[in-house]
């Protein structure tokens, strides 16, 4: 059996060379959901949790439609453009609600194309999920050659609770960015409302 610091030097490994897939990479055509699935279960293997639950389901793909979080299928058939947002929803519901994930891709979306900002979403990730990787390497490394004692587990232990405990400051400023962004919207909508009644009743 591999060593902690073994084990973790590979993952880290693997990690660093995993590629979001790019846009230019997507089905030329159109696929039904148990397609989708297949080529998302191959896309985010890396992804799967260790008891190995599986990335994704027809169910919660149902359920983001249902939600409004993706378009609906074009004749049970899904996009480049459903691709795009069932990979960035997958990834961010892990720190995000489904209500802030949906805010979030609807801003961004107003703006630009679904392809340009899924390009700036796959390349987030990429960089993102290189410094996770180094530090989790670069702690391995050190400690590689020492016995899987419990000092050794204790320094990774400690490296897991940062890491939780900056992944949830993180989660915290992306929702107050959100949140903050939304009031501002919705008292431009309000003042908007208001001036229309006042100049109806002028």
């Amino acid at each position: 059996m591999p060593s902690l610091q073994d084990f973790l030097i590979k993952w880290a490994d693997e990690l660093e060379q995993y590629r979001t897939p790019s846009w230019n990479t997507f089905p030329n055509i159109d696929l039904y959901m148990d397609q989708v699935i297949t080529w998302l279960e191959r896309q985010m293997g890396i992804f799967s949790q260790q008891d190995g639950e599986k990335p994704v389901t027809p169910s919660m793909i149902n359920n983001y439609v249902k939600n409004q979080v993706i378009p609906r299928p074009v004749q049970k058939k899904y996009t480049r453009d459903h691709l795009a947002y069932l990979i960035a929803v997958l990834n961010l519901k892990q720190v995000l609600s489904l209500s802030d994930i949906t805010k979030l891709i609807a801003k961004l979306t107003s703006e630009k194309d679904v392809e340009t900002i899924y390009e700036q979403f796959a390349q987030m990730q990429v960089e993102a999920l290189r410094i996770t990787a180094e530090r989790v390497k670069k702690l391995s490394e050190m400690s590689e050659g020492e016995p899987d004692n419990q000092e050794t587990e204790e320094k990774f232990c400690n490296l897991a609770l940062k890491l939780s405990l900056e992944a949830n400051s993180y989660s915290m400023a992306a929702k107050a960015i959100l949140n903050k962004i939304t009031v501002k919207k919705e008292k431009a909508a309000n003042g908007k409302d208001r001036e229309k009644s006042e100049k109806g009743k002028a």
